[in-house]
């Protein structure tokens, strides 16, 4: 009763500043002037910054890729990062525009091409779905399907425990993949397309590549990553 009386002015969920104006947005301009896309030079396969080499090291020691290209819309630091948070501990879903935003923007300018058929979530355990209330990568596969007019399908379901990928070193991570992804009763409708999965971080490639080749197994003729950062 008080907040219908005595209305709290809104302010920005990054710098915490009031709106001098009435507005719908989440996030001040100012703040979303200092979120930063990826600049060449980088990986060709995964997006990674890679000065004087067009494939990077964590690409060229990797013994096999499922995927064929991994984008992303900028690096997971700053403005970026606090923004992908607000969605994933603080469940600020107002940003969710912003974040697609930035997808469709990858979207058009390196997989609009691609002949892309579905748009796949990669999954989180159930304990923290539960925890959370939603998968975020579900929500921006789903946000982002609505914007590019491209179906999703839930084609994998995480078997293990809680994926911390961020907290894990690369090798926790590449031997943390093994038996720990599965398919749905939805998988069957990858087969013989060309498919995106999509995350909000990239880190090491692990999960990805994991996912990727799950999805072959469905019988996926192809698959792109794309994620808001790495």
């Amino acid at each position: 009763m008080l907040n219908l009386l005595f209305p709290r002015p809104l302010h920005c969920l990054l710098c915490r500043q009031n709106f001098t104006h009435t507005t719908e947005e989440a996030v001040c301009a100012l703040c979303l002037a200092q979120v930063q896309a990826s600049a060449p030079p980088l990986c060709r396969s995964c997006g990674k910054h890679s000065p004087g080499r067009s494939v990077c090291y964590d690409c060229r020691r990797r013994e096999e890729s499922f995927f064929l290209k991994a984008c992303s819309y900028g690096p997971y630091h700053g403005r970026l990062r606090e923004l992908i948070l607000a969605l994933k501990k603080d469940r600020r879903t107002e940003v969710l525009p912003i974040l697609t935003g930035y997808l469709a923007d990858v979207w058009a300018g390196q997989l609009a091409d691609r002949d892309i058929a579905l748009l796949v979530p990669v999954p989180i355990s159930e304990e923290k779905r539960r925890e959370r209330g939603f998968n975020q990568a579900g929500l921006l596969a789903r946000e982002l399907g609505r914007a590019v007019r491209v179906d999703v399908c839930e084609a994998l379901k995480w078997l293990g425990k809680r994926r911390a990928q961020i907290a894990r070193d690369r090798q926790q991570r590449l031997e943390g993949m093994e038996g720990e992804l599965g398919l749905t009763e939805f998988s069957m409708e990858v087969a013989g397309k060309v498919v995106c999965l999509l995350d909000d971080v990239y880190t090491t490639g692990a999960t990805a590549n994991a996912c990727a080749k799950k999805l072959h197994e469905a019988g996926a003729r192809a698959v792109y990553v794309l994620t808001v950062a790495r």
